[in-house]
């Protein structure tokens, strides 16, 4: 496909990081799959939420009217269409500096190619298996003839943002080769490990955006299907968060998050993307 001319970009197109080429790092991003009507509905919780403001929007029309919306760690992929199997399946979506540097690195762990890239209206983009059976999209971003960084609007919410992390959770047997896998598929190293004193000895590591848990206790591993955490030091005043279990809250979008207090060890500030001097992704 070739560069689309600045002036035939879709209204409302904006992203802070056009080019992914400048970041340090891939950019590990959850998806929350919803109807167009309530996207800004839902830009503007997560953005209360984190105190981050958005810092992409995309519609892409190539691909059945998808518009999608990036805000701290989260990918919100609106369409007025039902979701494919492929696009509910996939776990992560990754903005990565190259496309091929990303393949080539996942290629030695054993990931398994499902789409080969193609271009898109961002850039280009595949899509993978993981060997421990994730499937993420990948994403690599490039400005269009004409295309400027668009500084994120500010927003102003009185309070900490809470850090939003993907998570995963895994038997402690498994903890230290999901660790290594992740490390080597990122290219990213363990930045948090700990070790936390209950009877089920609670493995916790951060990759990136990435929490993995390791625990062989029922209180955690009962709910496999929770992929994203939140780290606050305020666990009783998360906006837009509903209790839904113990240590877990429903999110605006639906979304069933784990709740980790900062006093754990595990810090509550959310980092900031990286890049090489001087953010988006999915045709999903």
């Amino acid at each position: 496909m070739s560069a689309v001319p600045m002036a035939a970009l879709p209204d409302r197109w904006f992203r802070t990081a056009p080019d992914s080429a400048l970041l340090a790092g891939p950019r590990l991003l959850a998806r929350s799959l919803i109807d167009v009507a309530v996207l800004d509905d839902r830009v503007r919780s997560y953005e209360r939420l984190t105190a981050t403001p958005a810092d992409l929007r995309m519609p892409i029309p190539d691909f059945g009217g998808l518009e999608l919306a990036a805000v701290g760690n989260m990918l919100l992929i609106a369409s007025a269409r039902p979701f494919t199997a492929i696009q509910r399946q996939t776990a992560y979506s990754v903005i990565v500096p190259t496309l091929d540097g990303a393949l080539s690195r996942l290629n030695q762990v054993g990931a398994t190619v499902l789409e080969p890239p193609e271009r898109i209206l961002p850039g280009s983009r595949a899509r993978v298996r993981f060997p421990d059976g994730a499937i993420a999209e990948l994403v690599e971003h490039r400005p269009n003839p004409g295309e400027q960084p668009c500084p994120p609007a500010p927003r102003e919410t009185g309070r900490p943002g809470v850090r939003l992390l993907l998570r995963k959770a895994v038997s402690r047997s498994m903890f230290d080769s999901l660790l290594r896998l992740y490390e080597t598929a990122l290219g990213i190293a363990c930045d948090t490990r700990l070790r936390l004193e209950t009877p089920d000895a609670v493995e916790l590591a951060t990759v990136g955006n990435l929490l993995l848990v390791g625990t062989d206790g029922p209180e955690f591993t009962s709910a496999p299907h929770v992929r994203l955490a939140l780290v606050t030091s305020a666990p009783q005043d998360i906006p837009g968060a509903h209790p839904c279990g113990h240590r877990l809250v429903q999110l605006d979008d639906g979304s069933v998050a784990e709740v980790w207090d900062s006093a754990t060890g595990l810090t509550s500030t959310p980092a900031a993307a990286a890049v090489r001097s001087t953010a988006g992704t999915d045709a999903s």
